[in-house]
């Protein structure tokens, strides 16, 4: 039979794989829960929107609206630039800045994308 002392230190060892083994065990649970719920946040451009239609209606004052463009202006930013469009968006300005120089109506280019009209 084997030593008392290596009998407790076997089991102290089996206790803590098994102790390791149910932590990530748990970790992995917790970060698929965790992982689904980005997935279900609206991005910058739908909230824009839909701020954008309580201002239409009349829930949101003009200082509230623009707020909240403010706030979001970085991360829709992110979105366009990670997409793709914002450089897309950005040959387009340009084209139109330079055909607006040739212009004989006067009229500035709008370059505020979030101004109203």
């Amino acid at each position: 039979m084997a030593d008392p002392a290596t009998q407790k230190l076997v089991w102290a060892g089996v206790l803590f794989a098994a102790m390791a083994a149910l932590a990530a065990l748990g970790a992995w649970i917790v970060s698929r829960f965790r992982g689904g719920a980005d997935d279900d946040q609206p991005g910058a451009s739908e909230l824009l929107s839909n701020f954008r239609e309580l201002f239409d209606q009349g829930k949101l004052s003009d200082q509230e609206f623009r707020n909240i463009k403010t706030l979001l202006k970085d991360q829709l930013d992110k979105e366009l630039s990670s997409s793709g469009q914002r450089d897309y968006e950005n040959q387009n300005r340009n084209a139109a800045q330079q055909d607006d120089k040739g212009s004989t109506d006067g009229a500035a280019p709008n370059e505020d994308w979030d101004e109203e009209e």
